[in-house]
């Protein structure tokens, strides 16, 4: 199944604007609320900030690993 949308035009906390493959969804956990989702087709994994995934009640412990992408790696909460 293909699913087609347009890019959505989104403000960076820098102020500029760029269109992005973007689309908006509501997460439910301990809380629910919508956002906006940053689609990457090529991404291995899936991440989030700290602050939705306790705003969401998601267990975070787990073991500490790096994520790397384009612009190096990150220090991340594995929650497999």
């Amino acid at each position: 199944m293909t699913i087609s949308f347009r890019y959505k035009t989104v403000k960076r906390p820098d102020g500029t604007h760029v269109k992005t493959p973007s689309i908006p969804i509501t997460l439910i956990g301990k809380e629910s609320f919508d956002t906006i989702a940053l689609l990457d087709s090529g991404a291995d994994i899936s991440a989030m900030p700290q602050s939705i995934a306790e705003l969401l009640g998601l267990n975070l412990e787990g073991k500490f690993t790096f994520a790397y992408g384009i612009g190096g790696k990150a220090k991340s909460l594995n929650l497999q």
